[in-house]
């Protein structure tokens, strides 16, 4: 039976339209779209999302608005194999959106409306999900969510990983103590500890209750230390023809959380996330999740 992870937070909207030029500076015009594109995005949902491709049972649980962009983002994630049933529709609030504008040279404008819903409560969180999984993931977007999710988690004894990506230093602070795997962005990483080397700042994350604290390195890999590793361990990236690296952190942190929740030794489950990472980084799109076939036939390689 697939291990099944939780994952608990953003989920967004983009929509993408390609023009051949912008307009001249200074110009009311309207500019025709040479094509049109809808995508999902959101940390905690494009982890579910590289879950289910992976072989896993996926969920997604977290805030939307109460508007038509709520009905799309779920319909994509259903069709993508992710159980939406735990997306719930805030009343009165509004969902994450954006416009991505790109031309004929690649230049991208990105207009992105944040949406309120994530500023909701958690008091309808299901916690006999959160209990019953494999695995629970969460991100910083919804900070109640999150608190709630891992708090509950590790007093069922589930493991939790963490997407501990740009934040204020006050939600990584609340966050990090309550997570058994704690995986930073570079940039999170250095919000989290700012002014001490990257050594230094996964020492703090342990110190603060964390068992494994990690950052991403896009192709340079993984580095993580655990509360029994006194030394920074690396995990190489494979070399890959890179062509869009967007999704590749939450395809990462949902193929570390799979691997954790089959049981993966830290190492182990790294290594399937970088592999996976790096294989999502030569499609476009921050869902063109590589098969798990694909994904472990690379990784036995790079073994």
């Amino acid at each position: 039976m697939p291990a099944r992870v939780v994952c608990v937070g953003h989920s967004a909207l983009d929509r993408v339209f390609t023009l051949d030029a912008w307009p001249p500076p200074g110009t009311s015009a309207k500019v025709p779209a040479t094509s049109y594109a809808e995508s999902g995005g959101g940390m905690a949902a494009n982890a579910a999302v590289a879950v289910a491709r992976l072989g896993g049972a996926a969920a997604f649980v977290g805030p939307v608005g109460d508007d038509a962009v709520a009905e799309v983002m779920r319909a994509e994630l259903e069709r993508c194999g992710v159980d939406a049933s735990g997306m719930r529709r805030m009343p009165a609030r509004r969902s994450s959106t954006s416009v991505i504008l790109v031309d004929a040279r690649g230049e991208r404008l990105i207009v992105n409306y944040r949406g309120d819903a994530v500023a909701s409560g958690a008091e309808w969180l299901p916690l006999d999900r959160i209990g019953g999984a494999a695995a629970v993931l969460v991100d910083v977007r919804w900070v109640a969510g999150a608190e709630a999710a891992l708090r509950h988690a590790r007093a069922a004894g589930v493991p939790t990983v963490l997407d501990a990506d740009v934040a204020p230093a006050r939600t990584l602070a609340a966050l990090v103590p309550l997570a058994e795997h704690a995986i930073f962005s570079e940039p999170g990483l250095a919000a989290f500890a700012a002014g001490r080397s990257d050594a230094e700042a996964l020492r703090a994350a342990l110190a603060a209750g964390a068992r494994v604290a990690g950052v991403t390195r896009g192709a340079a890999g993984f580095e993580w230390i655990g509360s029994g590793t006194p030394q920074v361990q690396h995990v190489p990236a494979p070399v890959v023809r890179a062509v869009d690296t967007t999704g590749a952190g939450d395809v990462f942190h949902g193929a570390y959380a799979l691997a954790i929740a089959e049981g993966r030794s830290v190492g182990d489950a790294a290594l399937f996330a970088c592999v996976a990472a790096a294989l999502k980084c030569e499609h476009p799109g921050a869902r063109s999740v590589p098969t798990r076939a694909q994904v472990e036939a690379l990784a036995d390689r790079a073994a």
